[in-house]
C-alpha cells in the first residue's frame, strides 16, 4: 500500500490533546506503520481523523511506547476495524478523492509550518530557511526546524521533503528511509 497520487490533506488544529487515540498497524511500500486516529466533529458529524502516523523501526511494541511517551495522558485503544477503513481511503487512487482530515496539536507556528508542508508537492524539497520564509519567520529557522521535527503524521505532513543546506540527511526514522522516500517521489 502507498498513498494515492491525488491525495489531499486538510489540517484541523486541535485546541486540546485528544483523550483517546484509536490505533492499529498497516503495511506500506516503505515498511510497517502505526496509524492513530482521534474523533473530531465536523459540522454535525463525528469522524475518525488521523493524528499519528509513524514508521515502525524496531518493532510494533517499541514504536507504540514511543508514541505513548509523546502523547502522555492519552488512552490508546487498538481498533483494527477503524484503521482498515482509513487505510482503504488512503490507498484509493481516484481523481476527485475527498481530502483526508489530519488533526494536529501544536503552536500557531507549528501549525503554519505543517500547513506549508502539506502544500509541498511530491518530488519537491525545501531547505529549513526556505520554509521559514514561507511562514514569514525568516529569522526563526531553528523554531521552524523544531516544528518540522514535532510532526506526528509522517508522509501525510511530508517533513521528509525538508532538507538541510549542508546536505546532512536527518529524519526521525533514519537517513536511508528519507533518501528512499525522496528518490521514490522524484520519479
Amino acid at each position: 500500500m502507498w498513498l494515492s497520487n491525488n491525495l489531499q490533506v486538510c489540517l484541523t488544529h486541535l485546541k486540546t490533546t485528544p483523550k483517546i487515540i484509536k490505533y492499529g498497524f498497516m503495511d506500506s511500500k516503505f515498511g510497517r506503520m502505526l496509524l492513530g486516529l482521534t474523533t473530531i466533529v465536523k459540522g454535525a458529524k463525528s469522524c475518525n481523523t488521523i493524528c499519528v502516523l509513524y514508521f515502525i523501526q524496531e518493532n510494533e511494541i517499541s514504536t507504540l511506547k514511543e508514541v505513548q511517551q509523546r502523547w502522555p495522558n492519552v488512552e490508546f485503544v487498538e481498533d483494527a476495524e477503524s484503521i482498515n477503513q482509513v487505510v482503504e481511503i488512503l490507498s484509493v487512487d481516484k481523481e476527485n478523492t475527498a481530502a483526508i482530515d489530519v488533526a494536529v496539536v501544536g503552536t500557531d507556528l507549528q501549525f503554519a509550518v505543517w500547513n506549508e508542508l502539506i502544500k509541498l508537492k511530491a518530488g519537491k524539497t525545501l531547505t529549513y530557511s526556505e520554509l521559514a520564509e514561507l511562514v514569514e519567520r525568516p529569522k526563526a529557522v531553528r523554531a521552524v526546524a523544531n516544528a518540522v521535527a514535532k510532526n506526528e503524521v509522517s508522509i501525510l505532513i511530508p517533513c521528509h521533503r525538508i532538507v538541510s543546506k549542508s546536505g546532512a540527511v536527518k529524519y526521525h526514522w533514519g537517513a536511508k528511509l528519507k533518501s528512499d522516500l525522496l528518490a521514490y517521489e522524484a520519479k
